[in-house]
C-alpha cells in the first residue's frame, strides 16, 4: 500500500537539504581561501630571496633559514595538529592556524632584520602547520560520495594553481614595490586573504567552534589518559629537535666544522 507523502515535509525536507548544501560550499570556499594563502607564502618567497638579501643585509645562512624554518615547523606540527582537530574539533583550530599565519604575515613583512624575519617564518609555519591539516579533515567531514571527490578536485586544483602563481606574483610585487619594498609586500599580501578568511569562518563555520567531536567512550579515555599526553607533545619535540640537528649544520657550518658533530644527535633523536 503506497504511503501518501506530505508535500509540506517533503518541501521542508528539500529545503534543508538545499541549505546544508550551501552550508558546505561555503565551508570549502574558505578552506580554499586560507589553503590557497599558505601555499603562496612558500613559492612566492623563492622569489623574493634575493631582494630580502640585498635590504637586511642577511648572509647566506639567514636567507635558506627564511625557508627551512617554514618547512622545520610546518613538518613538526602537522602530526599533532591533525591529531587536535581529531579531539577538539576542526573549525577553532583551522581559525587559529590562519589568525597565527596572518599575524605573522604582518611581522615579517615589516621585519627590520633578518633574526626578525626568522622568527616571523618560523611563526607562519606553525600557522600552516595547524591550518592545513584542519582543512583537510573538515572537507572529509563535511563532503560524502561524489561532493567529496569535486571538493578534492577543487583542493588540487587550488595547490596546482598557488604554487604555478607564486613564483609570477612575487615578482609582480618586486616590480611594482621595487627593491626594498617589493619584497615586503610578498608577505603583506597575505593579510587581507587572512583576514577575509577568518571574518568568513567565523560567520559560516558550525558552532561550537571548540569542542570535543569523538563518542563518549573515547572522551572519557581522553580524560583518564589527559587530552595533552594524546596528542604526544614529547614525541612532537623530538621529532623537532631531530630535523633542526640535521638541518642545522648544512645551514652553519660555515662557522664552525663542529657543527657537523650535531648530524648523529639528529639521527639518534629521530631514532627515539
Amino acid at each position: 500500500m503506497n504511503q501518501r507523502v506530505d508535500p509540506v515535509t517533503a518541501g521542508k525536507k528539500r529545503s534543508l537539504h538545499t541549505e546544508q548544501g550551501a552550508t558546505r560550499w561555503r565551508i570549502l570556499t574558505v578552506l580554499l581561501v586560507a589553503l590557497f594563502m599558505s601555499l603562496v607564502g612558500v613559492s612566492i618567497v623563492n622569489v623574493a630571496l634575493p631582494s630580502i638579501q640585498n635590504a637586511l643585509h642577511a648572509s647566506q645562512s639567514d636567507v635558506q633559514w627564511v625557508l627551512s624554518g617554514y618547512a622545520l615547523t610546518f613538518g613538526v606540527v602537522l602530526v599533532s595538529a591533525g591529531r587536535a582537530g581529531d579531539i577538539m574539533g576542526r573549525g577553532g583550530l583551522f581559525l587559529i592556524g590562519t589568525a597565527i599565519f596572518t599575524v605573522s604575515s604582518v611581522a615579517a613583512g615589516l621585519a627590520p632584520d633578518a633574526t626578525w624575519l626568522n622568527v616571523a617564518r618560523f611563526l607562519q609555519g606553525l600557522g600552516s602547520g595547524l591550518l592545513s591539516p584542519q582543512g583537510i579533515g573538515m572537507i572529509q567531514q563535511y563532503f560524502r560520495g561524489g561532493e567529496r571527490g569535486r571538493a578534492f578536485g577543487y583542493l588540487g586544483t587550488v595547490v596546482g594553481f598557488s604554487v604555478a602563481i607564486g613564483p609570477v606574483l612575487g615578482g609582480l610585487l618586486i616590480e611594482l614595490g621595487g627593491p626594498d619594498i617589493g619584497w615586503r609586500l610578498t608577505f603583506l599580501v597575505n593579510v587581507p586573504i587572512g583576514l577575509t578568511t577568518i571574518i568568513l569562518g567565523l560567520l559560516w563555520f558550525p558552532r561550537p567552534l571548540i569542542a570535543y567531536t569523538g563518542n563518549p567512550e573515547q572522551l572519557s579515555s581522553l580524560r583518564n589518559n589527559s587530552i595533552l599526553r594524546s596528542l604526544d607533545p614529547i614525541g612532537a619535540g623530538l621529532l623537532g629537535l631531530a630535523v633542526l640537528a640535521i638541518l642545522f649544520p648544512f645551514m652553519e657550518s660555515r662557522s664552525s666544522p663542529l657543527m657537523w658533530m650535531l648530524l648523529p644527535v639528529g639521527l639518534v633523536l629521530a631514532y627515539m
